[in-house]
């Protein structure tokens, strides 16, 4: 009964939590640019000539595959052939844009089916916790339907939101050390195959001694889901 009472307390204290969106960065943004503009009047009207387009604005540069992997080179019917990748603009960079593994120390991987899986599962369940590590101004704009934020930020050794997060999630520090012994199981994501975060924080809670049989990654993120037309909220 106790176990059951912890994983509750876990799970209600976590929604609470990050339903005040804490994140400290995005408080006092202060007034736009835009609002200004909208405040002024003009009295006449400027012509102005159209802005000459950059030269090579969309021209494709290199781009690597990891940040470690720029190419691979393979023989295909006797010919050689370099794998590589193409970026579509040159903001689109490795790093930050770099392909993620799939396998993180032990941790499991799944696909949209697992995902709809452990929704449906939600319902009724303590001990479940499907997170969305993305920063808390692109969840607002949209996530899969049941995650909570949980932002990779706060999972970071120099954020002051660590130790409350991992306290909720079943955390004990004893002599400087985590110990987890009642904990949800997690199911995080972020925004894409590209997307580092999931990865930094799953591999942050692993070196804290979070069980990897606890943890579940969507590796394609908001990006895959919707690009099967499954449902965002």
């Amino acid at each position: 009964m106790k176990k059951k009472q912890n994983k509750q307390y876990i799970v209600y204290s976590l929604l609470s939590l990050f339903s005040l969106n804490i994140e400290a960065s995005e408080e006092g943004q202060g007034c736009s640019i835009a609002s200004r503009l909208k405040e002024q009047t003009p009295s006449f009207r400027i012509r102005e000539e159209p802005k000459k387009r950059e030269e090579n604005s969309t021209k494709k540069v290199a781009l690597k595959i990891t940040e470690t992997l720029t190419s691979v080179e393979t023989i295909h019917q006797n010919q050689k052939l370099i794998i590589k990748r193409t970026s579509y603009n040159k903001q689109h960079t490795c790093p930050p844009f770099c392909i993620q593994p799939i396998n993180i120390q032990g941790v499991t991987t799944v696909g949209e089916l697992e995902v709809l899986d452990f929704i449906k599962q939600l319902k009724g369940k303590e001990g479940r916790l499907l997170i969305d590590i993305r920063n808390s101004k692109v969840y607002k704009k949209n996530t899969i339907p049941g995650a909570i934020n949980i932002p990779y930020t706060m999972l970071e050794d120099t954020s002051k939101y660590q130790n409350r997060v991992l306290q909720l999630l079943g955390g004990e520090k004893i002599d400087k050390l985590w110990k987890f012994k009642y904990v949800p199981i997690l199911l995080i994501f972020g925004e894409s195959e590209e997307s580092a975060y999931p990865l930094q924080a799953i591999k942050t809670l692993l070196k804290l001694s979070y069980p990897n049989k606890k943890i579940y990654f969507y590796r394609a993120g908001v990006n895959g889901w919707s690009r099967l037309g499954l449902t965002l909220y």
